[in-house]
């Protein structure tokens, strides 16, 4: 067991789908801590609905916790008919990661190792 030891990041994972009314997500997986000092693995979340936001569309939002310069993935599959696509975020803020979907109702992945605390 790796315990989270370290320099860690706040990691937020963001997969935002083109249905602005909300739709579902399935096969949803992230990778890293559920909280500092947990241990880092990959997390087979399932199915879960996105939600409203001020844009276009919905999204479905999951904090993580990973050590400095390990790997950051989020994958989903969305809806037959919606696009997705997906971001990983330092501090809320700092995208490191962006990928859309070849198309509706395919899968998206982001992933990413975090960057070295300066």
């Amino acid at each position: 067991m790796q315990q989270q030891t370290g320099d860690a990041w706040a990691v937020t994972y963001e997969i935002r789908v083109d249905d602005p009314t909300g739709s579902t997500l399935s096969d949803i997986r992230v990778e890293g801590a559920e909280a500092r000092g947990d241990e880092s693995k990959l997390h087979k979340i399932g199915t879960e609905a996105t939600t409203r936001t001020d844009g276009a569309g919905s999204a479905w939002v999951h904090e993580a916790v990973v050590l400095a310069k390990q790997r950051a993935s989020v994958s989903a599959t969305p809806a037959p008919g919606v696009t997705a696509e997906c971001r990983i975020l330092l501090d809320g803020k700092r995208e490191i990661a962006k990928q859309t979907s070849d198309g509706p109702g395919e899968p998206v992945d982001c992933s990413v190792r975090t960057p070295s605390f300066k």
